[in-house]
């Protein structure tokens, strides 16, 4: 949420005190909080808690026109409070991530609050769901007329309108591998929104596994 309290982005808790979201998400303003275990935007569901952010760290390769490295590591100024209802992604190696868990065809799944329609003028008041398989970087690249690097995931189905939109940015793109829900990418752009003959790119996590240890390392030695 902005600092009026306004929803904002998605995000992901992936440890106690440690959030990650886009780092377009930060292009306006780097004041916010972090609201967790919510599902009905406009209802108090009594399961919802807001939390502050002490600081925000935006990867220092982002580039504002490509969108690439647009990943976010955001620091709250209180752990989290696990519950049925708030519980972080595991962030799996980037051997796994490479060897199982980023072929192509993976079911993942992709959550948030963003618009249900590209021209749609309001975000979505509940929690949307839906699955999607990850894609090959090469059907991906035919499909995309923006570059598509290493850094990041494509998913969707061509022919079919799932895909994330405006205000779904930030949020979690997982996949379930031996009981264990692990996080693979994170919202980052498309080409317009649940458009057929497109796909949905997502910020390819485990590319990103030394420089997110780094920030917690180093504020662990401050703090």
């Amino acid at each position: 949420m902005n600092a009026k309290g306004q929803f904002a982005c998605g995000g992901v808790l992936i440890a106690e005190s440690w959030v990650l979201t886009a780092a377009h998400c930060l292009d306006k303003s780097m004041r916010f909080r972090v609201r967790l275990g919510d599902y009905e935007r406009h209802r108090v569901e009594g399961t919802e808690v807001n939390l502050k952010v002490l600081q925000a760290f935006k990867h220092p390769n982002y580039n504002t026109r490509t969108y690439d490295n647009d990943i976010a590591l955001l620091r709250l100024e209180l752990p989290a409070p696990f519950s049925k209802f708030i519980l972080p992604a595991c962030l799996p190696s980037s051997d796994l991530a490479e060897r199982v868990l980023h072929l192509n065809g993976t079911p993942t799944v992709v959550s948030g609050w963003g618009k249900e329609e590209m021209n749609s003028s309001t975000f979505s008041s509940a929690l949307n769901v839906i699955n999607i398989p990850v894609v090959a970087r090469d059907l991906c690249t035919q499909h995309m007329s923006n570059t598509i690097t290493e850094n990041v995931l494509c998913a969707g189905v061509l022919g079919q309108r799932q895909d994330a939109c405006e205000g779904d940015s930030g949020g979690p793109m997982v996949t379930l591998y031996r009981d264990t829900w692990f996080l693979l990418g994170l919202v980052s752009w498309g080409e317009g929104c649940g458009r057929r003959d497109k796909l949905g790119i997502y910020t390819k996590v485990s590319n990103y596994n030394q420089w997110i240890q780094g920030i917690r390392d180093d504020w662990d030695r401050v703090h």
